[in-house]
């Protein structure tokens, strides 16, 4: 799972054994290192003509923002965002920049979510920004979110899966506890974009050990087969299924 650098670079060949780290840390052998990134939000008044008379927030708010390489060019068209709850699930809205990178959320109900950059085999965001991207609507405002990017093609032999609150989904268009599909060789990414501690347990790699919230667990699919997996955690909840083909 991404941030700056200059130009592409190689991705560095994962190690074929099972490892828990941070996803910073997995990504960081696939793209190159750069800088940070900053939040803020725009409050928008209006007033009548007697006086400082500011109107009451609306019920909603609004996001918006620009994709952009790391020196700061827009990207007309590039990927998809995808905004998601605080905890991770998909909230069904997606959209995509304009012809001048820009790229805007409305009407969206107050609250925490977060934003997932996709374009595979275009560009990544690198570390180390953060992916996805966390921020807080508020009623009445529009919250900006710039989304640095590094062109190339990082992911080639990776999949991400991403744990939250209830479920794990192949990113970006799995099925919520369902069935993802992978080659021997590929190495599959468990990400925990949730606010609450899981597990990745089960399978050949047995089990992955807390993963607190940003933490990943990274396993280079080596044996092939149906494995079925859950959290220990959230086991009622929180199962789906891994199949390996040789």
């Amino acid at each position: 799972m991404s941030d700056h650098g200059g130009g592409p670079v190689s991705p560095a060949r994962p190690r074929a054994t099972t490892s828990l780290m941070s996803r910073r840390d997995f990504v960081a052998r696939l793209a190159a290192v750069g800088g940070g990134i900053v939040f803020g939000t725009n409050a928008c008044g209006t007033s009548d003509g007697g006086g400082d008379i500011v109107s009451p927030p609306g019920p909603t708010g609004n996001i918006s923002g620009t994709v952009s390489t790391l020196d700061g060019t827009p990207q007309p068209k590039l990927g998809t965002l995808i905004l998601m709850t605080a905890r991770g699930r998909q909230t069904g809205a997606r959209t995509s920049p304009d012809s001048s990178g820009r790229f805007s959320f409305l009407d969206v109900t107050p609250g925490d979510y977060q934003i997932r950059f996709d374009a595979p085999g275009l560009a990544v965001v690198p570390e180390p920004f953060p992916h996805p991207i966390r921020l807080s609507v508020e009623a009445g405002k529009t919250t900006d979110v710039p989304v640095r990017v590094q062109l190339g093609n990082y992911n080639q032999n990776l999949v991400e899966i991403y744990i939250g609150d209830g479920f794990f989904q192949l990113q970006p268009n799995g099925t919520e506890n369902g069935e993802c599909s992978v080659k021997v060789g590929t190495n599959v990414c468990w990400y925990n974009v949730d606010t609450e501690v899981h597990t990745v347990s089960g399978g050949p790699w047995g089990d992955s050990g807390d993963l607190q919230k940003s933490q990943a667990y990274l396993w280079p699919a080596t044996t092939a087969g149906l494995f079925g997996y859950q959290c220990r955690y959230h086991a009622t909840s929180e199962k789906a299924l891994l199949r390996v083909i040789p």
